[in-house]
């Protein structure tokens, strides 16, 4: 932290003696400011649900920049990333409806989150060069992108060598505010910012190309010498969560409060650190030794408050912070509603959210962690488009979704009676993330050993079409962390013969896939890596789209059925996490040691347990 020097004891008392008591401590010397923060805003610019929308945090925050402007105070205004993925009007626009809002109420500086990088490095930077972009117009501000680690990689053999250059959409790795005081000396707030160094575990791995994500600790180290002498307070940004964990992708991460243990045992303390990542609803501040760390949930629910009171004399700073809730019946800043009612009275964009892709009967639910009626309409329409448009080549035995790239339902809400017409808005509500259909081959073994680690429920089941596959996942006992999993009874449709037949350890199969599974195997399922790429398809959601309004839509052909499906069975587990000191487990556990597979050997109270680790 950076350091007021002390004044020389008989400077002190002369000016005590010289300047009454009441000049003493509302001059120059104690300076209070404030600094307005959110994070994992995901571009939730309506009201939805819990979510208040972006004129009520906006209404918020004018309140309280009214009253510190009342007593001479300056506010700064933060955030800790994640700030357009999220929403059908922002995502549809790519972030560009959000970052307009940011610029127009007035944000002084953001890090970035993960979801940052899920349209990938140019739409980022298109995005960067808006928030910059000084349009003339004097009710928007541009606003920095600051991040100390996120680096080209260039020529080093990996991201441990790599140096400290840094990508064209960050602005600079700290950003130092200047606060005005009573005197031509302005208080120096600096601002480093630091995002998960899991980023490219859990986006597409083009969106990253190139780039390093380096350990939050060592990259502040490496600019706090500098943030140091050049700040009177210091302040990080971070998008790393507020306890540690992570994903369990196999290394460390850290969350916000061991940073600030780490710096402190250093030596180079921080005063803040403004968290996100986690959506953590702190209802007070945490304490790590001087350091203060905080979050303010999510979506705009919350707008976090530190005021601080610099002491520019002895040194001291204090910190108060507060949680301000955004109601969802608050009330709504008028400039930034019409900024919004703007984006969403477009009339290109009502027409495209409102065009019809096809009827449904049924409600279409997802299910994470096993068989769902949302993946059987999701990869059944992938298969069949593919298998029977006039195009061979991408032709397929099977389709692979992971769960987490289905992003919402089909319920009663949005189908009060039925039959329910199902519009483009709703369907890139649940695949928001324009991934590309990749085509490739995959052996059977590798595909079993695929769906082994699919039944680890590590991020949820695959979703399937074209083979189905009953899995195991038992937890507990001693030690409580030993697992057993396993997938067995693999079958795939034979177009052939019509048949469902038991896979083949040794035949070569045609599988199609999003981009962000394959070739790379993100969310953990890594044994895509064995896919080998023969072409890609377009983007996954107008496959669907295509089949649904030519299949389930009357108003395209009049022969066409509202869609009715139910649940085929085609994933099936066996028991639950619940401990079972007498299970019957099945054991006919296709493995393949080609495949880098190994199996593991559990006892359990006097019973073996097998099981392939990825």
């Amino acid at each position: 932290m950076a350091k007021l020097f002390y004044r020389v004891f008989a400077l002190i008392l002369v000016l005590s003696l010289m300047l009454p008591t009441a000049a003493m401590a509302q001059g120059d010397d104690i300076v209070n400011f404030t600094i307005l923060h959110t994070n994992d805003f995901h571009g939730n610019l309506e009201l939805s649900g819990s979510n208040p929308g972006a004129a009520r945090v906006a209404y918020v925050i004018k309140q309280i920049r009214a009253a510190k402007a009342a007593l001479g105070q300056s506010v700064l205004l933060l955030d800790a990333g994640d700030i357009m993925q999220g929403s059908l009007l922002s995502n549809i626009q790519k972030g560009l409806p959000t970052i307009d809002y940011y610029k127009t109420i007035g944000y002084d500086g953001v890090t970035l989150g993960n979801h940052e990088f899920d349209w990938g490095q140019t739409v980022l930077q298109q995005r960067y060069n808006q928030a910059h972009n000084d349009d003339g117009d004097p009710t928007t501000k541009e606003f920095p992108f600051i991040a100390a680690n996120i680096v080209l990689k260039g020529t080093a053999s990996d991201c441990a060598s790599a140096g400290w250059d840094l990508p064209t959409f960050v602005t600079e790795p700290y950003h130092v505010y200047e606060i005005p005081t009573a005197t031509t000396t302005p208080l120096r707030v600096g601002v480093i910012g630091v995002s998960t160094t899991e980023t490219p575990y859990i986006t597409v791995a083009e969106a990253t190309a190139g780039l390093c994500f380096k350990d939050p600790y060592e990259s502040i180290l490496h600019y706090y010498d500098a943030l140091d002498a050049a700040a009177d307070v210091i302040v990080v940004l971070s998008h790393n969560g507020y306890n540690d964990g992570g994903y369990g992708y196999g290394f460390t991460v850290y969350g916000d409060q061991t940073l600030a243990q780490k710096l402190n045992t250093a030596g180079k303390p921080v005063n803040l650190i403004i968290g996100g990542h986690s959506h953590t609803d702190l209802t007070s501040a945490t304490m790590v030794g001087n350091t203060m760390v905080v979050q303010a949930y999510y979506a705009g629910r919350r707008v976090g408050q530190v005021d601080f009171t610099v002491n520019r004399t002895t040194g001291a700073i204090s910190m108060a912070w507060t949680r301000n809730v955004v109601s969802t019946t608050g009330n709504e800043d008028p400039d930034i509603k019409a900024l919004v009612d703007g984006y969403v009275n477009d009339t290109d964009y009502q027409a495209l959210i409102k065009e019809p892709i096809f009827q449904t009967n049924v409600e279409i639910i997802r299910n994470y962690n096993g068989d769902s009626l949302m993946g059987k309409m999701v990869n059944d329409a992938i298969y069949n488009e593919l298998n029977n448009d006039v195009e061979t080549a991408n032709d397929v035995d099977m389709v692979f979704n992971n769960p987490g790239g289905l992003r919402a339902d089909i319920t009663s809400t949005d189908c009060p009676s039925f039959p329910c017409t199902v519009t483009y808005g709703k369907m890139f509500s649940i695949m928001p993330f324009g991934n590309q259909t990749v085509v490739g081959t995959m052996t059977g073994a590798q595909i079993v050993e695929l769906l082994n680690q699919s039944a680890t429920l590590f991020k949820g089941a695959l979703q399937v079409a074209g083979i189905r596959y009953k899995f195991f996942r038992y937890y507990g006992g001693t030690p409580a962390a030993t697992w057993a999993w396993g997938a067995y009874d693999i079958q795939v449709w034979d177009k052939a013969t019509s048949t469902w037949v038991p896979i083949d350890l040794n035949k070569t199969y045609r599988v199609a896939t999003n981009e962000f599974l394959a070739p790379v195997g993100q969310d953990g399922f890594i044994p895509f890596k064995y896919f080998k790429v023969e072409s890609y398809w377009g983007d996954m959601l107008n496959l669907v789209n295509n089949w649904m309004r030519n299949h389930y839509n009357p108003d395209v052909n009049p022969s066409n059925s509202p869609y009715a499906e139910t649940l085929d069975g085609r994933i099936t587990r066996e028991g639950d996490d619940t401990f079972d000191t007498d299970p019957i487990i099945p054991l006919t556990i296709l493995h393949h040691n080609d495949s880098h597979g190994r199996l593991l050997k559990t006892t359990y109270q006097g019973y073996t347990q097998l099981a392939t680790i990825i």
